[in-house]
């Protein structure tokens, strides 16, 4: 059972973290409103979090158990998602009459799905597969990319191989 610190540098690691993101995001919309000083400093501090997140990830790191152990973790926690959090969520948007959240809020539900499928999937860490992700959605293929993402519908050309 993870102590209170561990607890504290987590949600500092996910706090930087999406700070960074959101931050990024800003940097590139203060840009575009030609605010080009405040997007400068917005991207600095991006790249400060960022640094901030991966030391707290680095603290993190001797405090964690074998790679293998947590898959089971994952995938229960992607199955939870997919079956009850989202679709919460989905609903939530759908009240509000949100369209967009409620369809990022669905997509969601799917890469959940197909992340726990993955996860679950006995040789996935021993058959030597090559894993494809839809750079739009996050869908994660197989050995092959696929002629639309079954997610999104993306082109062919916005998959990503990963990498190590």
């Amino acid at each position: 059972m993870p102590n209170e610190l561990d607890s504290r540098m987590k949600l500092a690691m996910a706090a930087e973290s999406a700070s960074a993101a959101r931050n990024r995001l800003y940097a590139a919309k203060a840009k575009k409103e030609g605010h080009l000083q405040l997007a400068k400093l917005m991207t600095a501090m991006a790249s400060g979090e960022q640094i901030s997140a991966r030391r707290a990830l680095i603290y993190l790191r001797g405090k964690i158990g074998r790679a293998d152990r947590h898959l089971e973790l994952l995938r229960q926690q992607k199955e939870a998602d997919a079956a009850h959090g989202y679709p919460a969520s989905r609903q939530t948007a759908a009240t509000a009459g949100d369209r967009s959240a409620e369809a990022a809020f669905e997509q969601f539900e799917k890469i959940s799905h197909n992340h726990a499928a993955l996860l679950g999937n006995p040789d996935i860490d021993t058959a030597g597969h090559e894993f494809y992700v839809c750079q739009v959605c996050g869908y994660i293929a197989v050995d092959a990319i696929p002629e639309n993402c079954p997610v999104c519908g993306a082109v062919p050309g916005r998959f990503k191989q990963a990498k190590l």
